[in-house]
């Protein structure tokens, strides 16, 4: 399954948030997100790893994304809450990755 595009920034709530690629995010993270500076920004290194691939950056991405959404709610602690924004995540990414749409 070829994976779609990460956006170079979305919409929540009516803000604009800008996708940032990085080499490395603070504490060699592979992702963080500041909405308060409207901006997240996704790691091409974390960790031990120098090239995460893809795939990888995607879902990144989408863990990312659940935290703005959850942080804009207001779900402060949701969102604090790595095991849920993980697992909400992952269900989100492969969702999207296996949706099919209509061709009209």
């Amino acid at each position: 399954m070829e994976y779609k595009k990460i956006p170079s920034k979305y919409h929540i709530g009516g803000q604009e948030i800008e996708v940032r690629r990085v080499e490395r995010c603070d504490n060699n993270a592979c992702g963080t997100s500041f909405l308060a500076g409207g901006y997240i920004e996704l790691a091409d290194k974390c960790n031990k790893c120098d090239d995460i691939p893809e795939r990888a950056k995607v879902n990144t991405f989408y863990h990312e994304l659940t935290h703005s959404i959850l942080d804009t709610m207001g779900e402060s602690e949701l969102s604090a809450n790595e095991k849920f924004v993980c697992c909400f995540s992952g269900f989100l990414a492969d969702a999207m990755e296996n949706a099919f749409f209509k061709e009209e």
